[in-house]
């Protein structure tokens, strides 16, 4: 079961350490790495998992990193487009490499993940769509509020349909910008 906890001071360390990590993976390619999501938002709850999102500066290096972290024991999810790090103790030899969502969903329990990475170019459309999204609402404690709460609430209804709780998620996400 995912669940939604208070705001935890260690995400940011989480972040620095994921960052550092993924600096030194992707030493050879020019990228912005940017802190996303509940967790990268002081005083916010949410879902334990750190959200991390790479900008690279040119759209041909895209399918390259992706390479790469497909090879570092990142489990990769196709139709999102993302990367699920496992906890340390986690091991990754337990699952596929490369999985669907929903796969994902079903064999990675929530409780595993230490973090979700998303591959972009910088300053793309979706790039800044979740910059623009995760300054409003560090900067507005109404946002921050009212998200927190349509979080709590979808969370009590809809974890038996994670897709639909991301759907939610999301739409609220564009409303807002």
């Amino acid at each position: 079961m995912r669940k939604i906890v208070q705001y935890e001071t260690k995400w940011s360390l989480l972040y620095q350490m994921e960052k550092e990590a993924l600096l030194n993976t992707l030493k050879d390619f020019s990228v912005d790495i940017e802190h996303i999501g509940s967790t990268s938002v002081p005083g916010l709850a949410g879902s334990p998992i750190v959200d991390i999102l790479i900008g690279v500066k040119r759209e041909e290096d895209i399918n390259e990193v992706r390479a790469i972290l497909k090879n570092k024991s990142h489990v990769y999810v196709v139709e999102k487009e993302m990367f699920v790090l496992l906890k340390e103790g986690v091991p990754a030899a337990h699952y596929p490499p490369i999985m669907t969502a929903k796969n994902a969903r079903k064999l990675i329990p929530h409780d595993a993940r230490r973090s979700h990475v998303y591959v972009t170019v910088s300053e793309s459309p979706y790039w800044n769509e979740r910059i623009n999204f995760r300054e409003q609402l560090r900067s507005s404690e109404r946002a921050r509020k009212k998200y927190e709460g349509m979080k709590y609430e979808l969370s009590k209804r809809l974890w038996n349909d994670i897709s639909t709780y991301e759907y939610k998620k999301e739409e609220f996400i564009q409303r807002s910008l």
